[in-house]
């Protein structure tokens, strides 16, 4: 048991560092990536979990730290579409989601990281489709997240087929060819990166 923990660890750093790496330019160039036939990606990822991507109105975002891709094109599209998009705020052990827009007023949660300053959040079950961010990810939708497990436990009784969605956003080199999961790690229903959808 030890010697797997070990192992994530060991493959979070390597994986923090490689995401790390990547210069602004590139930053800026998976961002926009990202935005690559969305639509179409966006249909596809809807069939997945039985949902017409018009019934789409709530999506959960994410600032992006320590080299994470970013978000922050998607958030455009959705807000141009009139879908609502929501950022995770710390609860607890767990997340709830608070609404996001041009005139959010800010707090710093305990790792540094900005979530929006509101008492008016809703839970995750609430959503449509979730965006997350990953240290990891392999090919039969295994995540590794920072450690913290916030994600995991705020999704620990999500039913397969079931709202929301959860999609983890990555960039190519943070996939690996099968990650060591524990029984606590909620899987994903799809991969979008700067080149590929993934559907474990």
């Amino acid at each position: 048991m030890t010697s797997h923990l070990n192992a994530r660890q060991t493959l979070r750093r390597k994986l923090r560092q490689a995401r790390r790496s990547l210069t602004a330019q590139q930053q800026e160039n998976a961002a926009h990536a990202l935005l690559i036939d969305l639509p179409q990606r966006l249909v596809a990822l809807s069939k997945t979990s039985n949902t017409s991507i018009q019934s789409v109105r709530k999506v959960a975002l994410y600032l992006s730290n320590d080299g994470e891709i970013s978000p922050h094109l998607l958030c455009e599209y959705f807000w141009q579409q009139d879908i609502q998009t929501y950022l995770p705020v710390i609860n607890d052990k767990q997340l709830t989601f608070a609404l996001y827009s041009k005139d959010t007023l800010w707090q710093e949660n305990k790792f540094g990281i900005n979530e929006p300053l509101t008492n008016d959040t809703i839970s995750g079950h609430e959503l449509d489709m979730v965006f997350l961010p990953l240290v990891g990810f392999d090919q039969q939708g295994g995540r590794l997240g920072m450690g913290g497990g916030f994600y995991d436990r705020t999704f620990a009784n999500k039913k397969a087929n079931t709202p929301p969605l959860l999609i983890g956003l990555a960039h190519e080199c943070q996939e690996v060819k099968r990650l060591p999961i524990e029984g606590w790690d909620v899987p994903l229903q799809a991969i979008l990166t700067p080149k590929h959808i993934i559907f474990p």
